[in-house]
């Protein structure tokens, strides 16, 4: 009785392992470009609350996109916190298998430096963009467009006046 019982679950196994092994076996490796949104959202490490007009000071060398030259420029976070930039035609690049049940996407992130800068609060080091860590976060978020989204904590700058809740 026994025996019969692994024959089945065998049998039944059998489809999956042919399908998993087809789809290993049929991969497309491709490279492309897709418009990248690099989102900071700056908050209070005290209270969590988004920090208005705080800026991010960037310091670029280029990178696999639109604007390949060294440049410097400032985004400054809106009411709630949050500054963005647009990096047009970011080159990326990923693997597809057979049957689409796997699907890889990586961009290039931009070879930028930053930190971030607000009244009140202790600025942070400066910090690479084009780290592991970020890259991991980066994400598809529709055909031809990426996101990533930076969380940034500040800490109030020593002597500053109490924060309210």
């Amino acid at each position: 009785m026994v025996r019969r019982w692994w024959k089945w679950i065998l049998l039944a196994a059998a489809p999956m392992a042919l399908m998993c092994g087809f789809d290993r076996l049929q991969t497309i490796d491709w490279v492309g470009r897709s418009d990248l949104i690099v989102e900071f959202f700056v908050t209070s490490a005290a209270n969590g609350n988004p920090i208005p007009n705080a800026s991010i000071e960037v310091k670029s060398d280029g990178g696999f996109y639109h604007e390949p030259n060294k440049q410097e420029f400032v985004l400054i976070t809106n009411s709630v916190g949050v500054a963005s930039k647009e990096c047009r035609d970011c080159m990326c690049i990923g693997s597809r298998s057979g049957l689409g049940i796997s699907d890889t996407f990586v961009v290039h992130l931009p070879w930028w430096r930053f930190r971030v800068v607000a009244k009140g609060y202790a600025a942070t080091d400066w910090a690479d963009l084009d780290v592991p860590q970020y890259i991991r976060q980066a994400m598809r978020a529709a055909p031809g467009r990426a996101k990533l989204v930076i969380p940034v904590s500040l800490q109030a700058a020593p002597g500053a006046a109490a924060e309210k809740p």
